[in-house]
């Protein structure tokens, strides 16, 4: 029973660990920064500014549904343009849960009966090139910064590099070949040969290309969105060069934390980034956080309302959130593979992690 009792709670100490460092590092910020002056500098937000906010944060996802519609089409949902946009903003209901990101994917592939891998293949293609614009609209700004500009270019060569991964066969064969030497992620190379098949796929579609405009869309309104940020609490501190290139490295430093939804990770780098282009400390810890709040934050607040729409509209029993990967095997009888043990449900469900 003690083992057992053990294993339960280092169980949940793993799954609360990932938030417990990310909201570590926000206290931390304010702490530094002094809770008081931070109070100070938030309340400079102007009101004026927050239906504006809003509307940038609910205009992102927005586009991300449309953006993703083609792809799902390409991999052979049947879903209608309104059932992509509410099941994107659903997957938003889980932003902050670790393996979040994917629920979406899951969700759609519980509604439109596809593998949950062909979703998430589309989900990579997306990101991979969501990225690549943004980085690209962070070059302006990170020109004036010699040392940041090395860190783009960084950035950038390794986003590339992992395209080249997916796309360049010879190259996978050797990456597979590496992982399958690996204790514990060696079982994951069923999926990992999945998803490049799939991503391979997508990417060679022009309609893919095409539909990048709505990639670039995304990128500019969400860079828009931070600089308004600031724009509301110190108006003409920053350029919006300037706030797509502290934004664009916040992003990947959030991604690269493995945080849930960056949290902690985006917030350091944010700062950071903020004070090199001549933010006040204050000023960048306030706005930082804020932009946060403004978008994972009313992105959850949309995603549970989409969520519970969706939930009854579709059906939805069974959607988890992607931790330890897709089991695989037998489907149950006229349902493809979906994501079963391990994963803890989404909001509004009977299963606790």
């Amino acid at each position: 029973m003690s083992d057992a009792r053990a294993s339960k709670w280092g169980s949940r100490l793993q799954t609360a660990l990932p938030y417990l460092i990310g909201l570590g590092v926000v206290v931390a910020l304010v702490i530094a920064v002094n809770p008081q002056r931070f109070v100070e500098a938030a309340s400079r937000f102007n009101p004026i500014y927050a239906p504006i906010v809003a509307a940038f944060s609910f205009g992102y996802y927005l586009l991300q549904g449309v953006r993703w519609q083609p792809l799902l089409l390409a991999v052979g949902t049947k879903l209608r343009l309104r059932d992509t946009i509410v099941l994107n903003f659903a997957g938003q209901a889980a932003g902050l849960l670790p393996g979040g990101e994917l629920t979406r994917a899951v969700l759609v592939s519980e509604v439109a009966h596809v593998k949950v891998g062909a979703t998430i293949a589309t989900i990579t293609v997306q990101e991979l090139i969501y990225t690549v614009l943004l980085i690209a609209a962070a070059v302006p700004g990170a020109l004036h910064h010699t040392l940041a500009a090395v860190g783009v270019s960084i950035a950038l060569a390794g986003v590339l590099a992992i395209t080249g991964i997916l796309t360049v066969q010879p190259v996978f064969e050797k990456v597979v070949a590496l992982v399958r030497r690996l204790p514990v992620i060696h079982r994951f190379v069923p999926d990992l040969v999945d998803l490049q098949r799939d991503t391979v796929s997508l990417l060679r579609r022009w309609d893919t290309l095409s539909w990048s405009a709505v990639s670039a869309l995304q990128a500019v309104g969400t860079i828009t969105m931070f600089w308004l940020v600031i724009q509301a609490i110190d108006p003409g501190r920053v350029s919006w060069p300037n706030a797509a290139f502290a934004y664009t490295v916040a992003s990947i430093a959030g991604a690269l934390s493995l945080g849930p939804g960056g949290l902690g990770g985006f917030e350091a780098a944010g700062v950071g980034m903020l004070i090199v282009v001549g933010v006040p400390f204050q000023i960048a810890v306030a706005a930082t956080v804020l932009q946060r709040a403004a978008d994972k934050g009313l992105g959850t607040v949309y995603g549970s309302v989409a969520y519970v729409y969706a939930r009854q509209h579709y059906g939805l029993k069974r959607a988890r959130v992607i931790r330890h990967g897709q089991r695989r095997g037998r489907p149950p009888a006229g349902r493809p593979d979906t994501p079963e043990s391990g994963l803890p449900q989404m909001p509004g469900t009977s299963r606790h992690s």
